[in-house]
């Protein structure tokens, strides 16, 4: 039986054992899927030490295993941000998990402007999936100036034809600001926004943050990050198993076993 298991620090909230036994199940593949709390003094021993056949990363560990992986794949290197380990090789699916979330809820990035909220690794490959994208313009803003002057360079290296905007069309919050437990915190107020402004939260749990909340009794048009984490799961045990399964899996079942759980 296949091991496979989930990093990172907290842990306690993460729903992918849920998500990947659903998976497993609906393709009658025998595996364990299991949590690991590992602080970032324990990450290196643990990625040259463990005995797992498969494994993600979440905070705060995705961008300091690269100094710990050789075999990167490209889009990893490029985003600088590893979510998925398959043996020696490093993955980022979050990426691919954005652009799947944006189709099923039909949102066009196409000349979009992009505000995005926060500097760490879930950042990096959001901004990677919007410079594939044809949007008009991505900024980055966050608490850490360092960062987020970094991540804005790096940007702007990769979209060379990057606008500079005032008004976003689209923010996205890509830090962990009213993540379970803490659901109270908000990445930026709602009243600095734009009346047809879009909401992009890469945070699953809670279901709805209270940021989408707000913007939603406002009226505007919001977006969770379900969607986002079940598509890079997928896109994991494909890269673990080498083989392609989204059209083989039921999604809504999948939806509705999350959704569930977080109500």
């Amino acid at each position: 039986m296949k091991k496979f298991a989930v990093i990172g620090n907290p842990i306690k909230h993460s729903l992918s054992p849920l998500l990947h036994m659903e998976i497993y199940d609906q393709l009658n593949i025998k595996a364990k899927y299991s949590l690991e709390k590992i602080n970032s003094n324990e990450l290196d021993f643990f990625i040259k030490n463990n005995d797992y056949d498969g494994i993600n990363i979440t905070i705060p560990h995705k961008e300091n295993v690269l100094k710990i992986i050789k075999k990167i794949d490209y889009s990893a290197k490029i985003i600088g941000a590893i979510n998925c380990l398959n043996q020696e090789y490093g993955f980022n699916t979050d990426w691919i998990g954005f652009l799947y979330s944006m189709r099923v809820n039909n949102i066009n990035l196409k000349n979009k402007n992009c505000l995005i909220l926060g500097s760490g690794g879930a950042a990096r490959a959001v901004s990677y999936s919007l410079s594939t994208s044809n949007v008009k313009g991505i900024k980055v803003q966050g608490r850490n100036n360092v960062k987020v002057k970094s991540l804005q360079n790096w940007i702007n290296g990769l979209y060379p034809k990057n606008f500079n905007f005032i008004i976003p069309d689209i923010v996205i919050n890509c830090t962990p600001l009213g993540m379970y437990p803490n659901i109270e915190d908000l990445p930026i107020k709602i009243d600095k926004l734009g009346e047809e402004t879009i909401l992009i939260d890469t945070i699953y749990n809670p279901l709805e943050t209270k940021w989408l909340s707000e913007g939603k009794k406002i009226g505007l048009k919001t977006i969770g990050g379900l969607d986002m984490f079940i598509a890079q799961g997928i896109v994991s045990v494909e890269k673990w198993f080498n083989k392609k399964i989204f059209d083989k899996l039921d999604l809504e079942a999948i939806r509705k076993k999350l959704r569930k759980e977080l109500c």
